[in-house]
């Protein structure tokens, strides 16, 4: 009983480190249309999300090149956050974001905004990360005990 416990204890939800080059990288597919709640859909029909609980991250559809050498791409998505009933707030706060590389060395800190609103119903969190060169990455955003991990190719296609 207790390796078992013990076998528990020292699983991880991350991904391993992959060798070789970012070509290899497999992104992590998104929830399908169907288990994503409807305060979620309401923001917007068309994205593809990953989530669970009272925390749900938007795909992100695309990468800007920054032109600066330690920031060399960001990604801009947006996050949402739930109530208990299913509805958008910003009472248990914003996400805490970070990713790793999984084909090299690297870690970097990701960030919110505060909590934005559009179209008089519109509520999310304006999410950036900016990685500091191609690669693997996997991201991991965390509210609470809720955590929500994806990873994806940073680079030119």
């Amino acid at each position: 009983m207790c390796p078992l416990v013990m076998l528990a204890v020292g699983c991880s939800s991350s991904a391993p480190r992959q060798a070789g080059s970012a070509a290899a990288c497999r992104e992590t597919a998104s929830v399908a249309s169907a288990s994503v709640p409807a305060a979620v859909h309401d923001f917007d029909e068309a994205m593809r999300w990953y989530g669970a609980d009272d925390l749900w991250v938007a795909k992100p559809a695309g990468l800007d090149r920054t032109g600066d050498r330690r920031d060399g791409y960001r990604a801009k998505y947006a996050s949402v956050t739930l109530d208990a009933r299913g509805r958008v707030t910003d009472r248990k706060g914003a996400p805490r974001v970070g990713a790793e590389r999984l084909d090299g060395p690297g870690s970097v800190s990701g960030g919110t905004g505060g909590l934005a609103t559009a179209d008089g119903h519109r509520q999310w969190w304006p999410t950036v990360i900016a990685f500091p060169e191609a690669g693997c990455w996997r991201v991991t955003e965390t509210l609470g005990s809720t955590e929500v991990g994806f990873t994806m190719r940073v680079g030119p296609r």
